[in-house]
């Protein structure tokens, strides 16, 4: 049986890497929910609506730090646990472990915030583990 490796952090096992990042709704384009009916002599619109159509997008420099610490989490056998800090699960999180910005990554008790600098965030990720 082999045990998954693990980095040590001071004195601390660390097993995973929390990723806080915030997705935006945006809007592709309009919708008719339901359809007006008709009793043959007038229409009735009020049984139809026009709603939008949205979408949740992440931002580049979100999904380029979720790549890397994919990766890295990938080479040291470490599970990536990602929080959404435009959901309320993710926001009551963020504000438990005092995130301010995203992206902000959290390795045991040491943080990396907003770094798009991905051969920095790649050296940075290095260093939380080897601490």
């Amino acid at each position: 049986m082999t045990l998954p490796t693990t980095g040590i952090l001071g004195n601390f096992m660390v097993d995973k890497i929390e990723v806080y990042i915030r997705t935006e709704e945006v809007v592709t384009g309009q919708a008719i929910i339901g359809r007006p009916m008709s009793d043959g002599v007038t229409t009735h619109y009020c049984t139809s609506r026009e709603t939008l159509k949205t979408e949740k997008i992440t931002p580049e420099a979100d999904k380029l730090v979720l790549e890397v610490v994919n990766e890295f989490a990938d080479e040291k056998g470490l599970d990536v646990e990602v929080y959404d800090v435009s959901t309320f699960k993710g926001r009551f999180k963020a504000s438990v472990k005092g995130v301010k910005t995203t992206p902000t990554i959290i390795i045991g008790k040491a943080r990396i915030e907003g770094e798009s600098n991905l051969e920095l965030l790649k050296n940075k990720l290095k260093s939380c583990i080897n601490e």
